[in-house]
């Protein structure tokens, strides 16, 4: 079955229709620059009214994925190229983009929510999550500490998947291996020193100065899908935040 030819099949309609725009975009069969279809042609593509449409490119331009100009249509803006989002962009003390990574631990729990992931993943006490705990190396030296929280229902496997997938972004895994489209991040940053594991993980002193990020992800349709923490070396890097 076509993508078209599955239509929305549930409420609130905008929302099946902004994903199905995202995954031609994830996909590459939209690319920066190029001006969509009419609002009439998507319509009649999507088999939906114009104003659905409508609304879900509203909610495409609010996030700088598309750019509509009055009498000349939307375009699709450069920032798409970057989705799935990525959000966590490391540089050197030099101001030099940190490309290489690599997993060099990872390990993980399943246990009942906590009163603060029940919170934050809009989960019950009934729920499970997968604890993931993951050391990655920037230029061949362990600099990232983190712990990933993310729901066992939504994502069953999950570790596993992200244990094979050593250099790919989490969230692309979200987007191939469960269909879930991650588009936006909320991020809480503090300044905090090495415990004595965080030091073993990350080759510094106890005490040490880290970045703390805490980030919560959210899908398209609006849920929570991840909560994180991320611990950074910052004595040898720095976290690197493009606002547009």
């Amino acid at each position: 079955m076509s993508e078209a030819s599955q239509g929305p099949g549930f409420h609130p309609l905008y929302l099946q229709v902004k994903e199905l725009m995202i995954r031609r975009l994830v996909a590459g069969r939209w690319k920066p620059g190029d001006l969509l279809p009419s609002e009439g042609k998507l319509a009649a593509e999507f088999h939906v009214s114009q104003g659905t449409v409508r609304k879900a490119l509203e909610e495409l331009a609010a996030e700088h994925l598309v750019v509509r100009h009055q009498g000349k249509g939307t375009f699709v803006s450069a920032r798409a190229a970057e989705f799935p989002v990525h959000f966590f962009s490391v540089v050197t003390r030099d101001n030099v983009p940190v490309t290489l990574r690599r997993t060099v631990s990872l390990d993980w729990a399943v246990a009942k929510a906590s009163a603060r992931e029940q919170n934050d993943l809009k989960l019950t006490a009934r729920d499970e999550v997968f604890r993931i705990n993951r050391v990655r190396e920037l230029n061949g030296r362990p600099a990232i500490s983190e712990r990933i929280v993310i729901e066992r229902r939504r994502f069953p496997g999950f570790p596993d998947r992200l244990r094979e997938a050593d250099r790919t972004n989490t969230y692309l895994v979200m987007e191939r291996d469960f269909g879930v489209l991650v588009v936006r991040a909320e991020e809480w940053l503090n300044a905090v020193t090495a415990g004595r594991q965080e030091a073993s993980d990350l080759s510094v002193e106890p005490g040490a100065p880290l970045l703390q990020i805490i980030r919560i992800c959210y899908a398209v349709d609006g849920s929570p899908v991840e909560w994180r923490r991320i611990r950074l070396n910052s004595e040898d890097f720095l976290y690197h935040n493009i606002v547009s």
